[in-house]
């Protein structure tokens, strides 16, 4: 059992992320930051220009809805806003549970920090 608690420790103690640990909880900005420096960062990047490429396009497509006169090429229009509003609520719903996969990771490593370090003092 010391063996593992101090294999843990040791690699906490060489992970950065893990020195910056504190009790106060990330907040939302501060996980987003997070999210474009780790292994998932061109997966981050290409979601967010996505969403902002749906987000442009759902305003495109809204703004010809408006102005058409035209039932059928207003369905079209209608087609074309429902369906980049659908796309960038699922490139948003994929970016929050990353979000929030990152925060669990977050409070294993913090746990596992706290209990390397109970585990060492309790072994003096």
């Amino acid at each position: 059992m010391k063996n593992i608690n101090q294999k843990i420790l040791e690699a906490l103690k060489d992970d950065k992320a893990a020195h910056e640990f504190s009790e106060e909880q990330a907040n939302g900005l501060q996980l987003i930051g997070q999210s474009f420096k780790g292994t998932f960062r061109l997966t981050f990047i290409v979601v967010v220009s996505l969403q902002l490429i749906f987000a442009g396009l759902a305003i495109y497509c809204a703004y010809h809805l408006v102005n058409e006169v035209d039932i059928g090429v207003k369905i079209n229009w209608l087609a074309g806003t429902l369906s980049t509003v659908v796309a960038f609520a699922i490139a948003r719903l994929w970016l929050f549970m990353e979000l929030n996969r990152l925060s669990v990771i977050r409070e294993i490593k913090r746990v596992e920090l706290q209990v390397s370090l109970l585990a060492e003092t309790y072994q003096k």
